[in-house]
């Protein structure tokens, strides 16, 4: 049977076997093993966790989807507005804005402008990249309700936040809207910035629109 005390860890028995110059690192290694040991443990701990909470999240989006999906199956509209207003408190912010469009979408075809101009005003809160999506309708549900002044304040609003490629049906919306609104200076700046900005396909109907708008201003301003 060895003796005990002739035993050797295993750093020892490696000391022991190499050349000399490695004993300096090797004592370090030996000194910090602790510390070693509890850095590659934390890091092994760490990739658990990660790997845990990707599929954890992958499993939710997943479970979401499904649900989603059956949602949009429901045929009774007042059970699918009942199950997506219910799906938007717990639903990834990914699916969110799916789901108030949705909603955006029932509401308009029911005439329920109110309803739809709040939904469209969740949307634009929710999900940045449908924002311009989400102001024009905002601005059309109002129309619609006969509130030029609101629909206008919505557009005015946001027209530092519109892409180029809406700002065509921004600056449309904004001129009918401010007409609506009896703010013909107001349109007349809209219709400006649409032949300036958009190059707009149909410049005899805006010079038109400019030309009435400017007597317009005149006769109001007599």
């Amino acid at each position: 049977m060895a003796d005990p005390g002739k035993k050797k860890g295993f750093l020892d028995r490696i000391m022991s076997e190499a050349d000399e110059s490695a004993h300096p690192l090797l004592h370090k290694i030996q000194e910090h093993q602790n510390t070693i040991i509890l850095v590659i443990v934390t890091v092994l701990v760490l990739a658990a966790v990660y790997s845990g909470y990707t599929f954890f999240q992958e499993r939710t989006k997943q479970q979401a989807l499904d649900e989603m999906n059956r949602i949009l199956a429901i045929d009774d509209t007042e059970d699918r507005v009942s199950a997506l207003e219910t799906f938007l408190d717990t639903a990834p912010k990914a699916m969110q804005g799916g789901a108030l469009l949705e909603l955006t979408r029932i509401y308009m075809d029911k005439g329920r402008y109110e309803k739809a101009a709040d939904a469209f005003n969740r949307l634009g809160e929710k999900d940045k990249a449908l924002r311009p999506v989400a102001v024009l309708g905002q601005a059309k549900a109002l129309e619609l309700m006969n509130e030029s002044g609101r629909s206008l304040e919505v557009l005015e609003k946001a027209e530092e936040e519109i892409p180029r490629e809406f700002r065509n049906q921004y600056y449309t919306k904004l001129a009918y809207v401010a007409e609506q609104a009896g703010n013909y200076s107001r349109a007349l700046e809209a219709y400006e910035r649409l032949k300036q900005e958009t190059h707009a396909t149909d410049p005899g109907f805006i010079r038109y629109k400019m030309d009435s708008l400017r007597q317009m201003i005149e006769e109001k301003g007599s």
